[in-house]
């Protein structure tokens, strides 16, 4: 939070406005977010972490969308999924983007500055609304604002293999009765491998 801005900072020794130094901080955080994730993204033991990731993401579409958790459904589930981390992650840099624009006219620089880091929860908290909100919906307005996060995803995301899959409804199993969450939603009953609602 304060990064970004420290950096952006540095323009008004060519007398730039606050507004200019907010919109340059939000280019800032952006590159920061993006290249950290690029960099981030080729190391061997990360892109292991995201092939789970990816494994985490099909059980969870396996699952919502009426499907019993089988190693076969879940291989030919989708690896995004709007309610993510990584969703969470650039939807709280867009939030600040836009509500940081609330200090431009604030004079002091330690004030706009504490200002950022106690806006903090509220970041947080709409970006965790808006989230909760798309994965709800399939209306286009949360459509819109899941694009740049579902993006985001083919880079903290790679198709999982099978045993990785067998570990994730593993985890899955151990805290979601999904079947019960079947039988509710779908009307599934145990010993279908497909469900005809889905």
């Amino acid at each position: 939070m304060l990064l970004p801005y420290a950096l952006a900072s540095l323009l008004k020794n060519v007398g730039a406005s606050e507004v200019v130094i907010t919109v340059a901080e939000a280019f800032v955080k952006l590159a920061l977010f993006m290249g950290y994730m690029l960099l981030i993204s080729r190391m061997k033991d990360i892109q292991r972490t995201f092939m789970y990731h990816g494994a985490e993401h099909k059980c969870i579409n396996c699952i919502e969308h009426g499907l019993p958790l089988t190693v076969e459904n879940v291989m030919k589930s989708s690896r995004q999924h709007k309610r993510c981390g990584t969703s969470f992650l650039f939807l709280v840099m867009l939030v600040s983007i836009f509500l940081h624009f609330i200090f431009v006219l604030v004079p002091f620089y330690w004030v706009r500055l504490l200002g950022r880091l106690l806006m903090v929860p509220v970041v947080a908290g709409i970006s965790f609304e808006m989230i909760q909100w798309a994965g709800r919906t399939d209306n286009k307005l949360a459509c819109l604002l899941s694009k740049p996060g579902l993006a985001m995803q083919k880079l903290t995301t790679i198709e999982p293999t099978e045993d990785m899959v067998e570990v994730a409804i593993a985890a899955v199993e151990a805290v979601f009765d999904w079947k019960a969450y079947l039988k509710e939603e779908f009307g599934w009953k145990p010993g279908e491998e497909t469900n005809e609602n889905s």
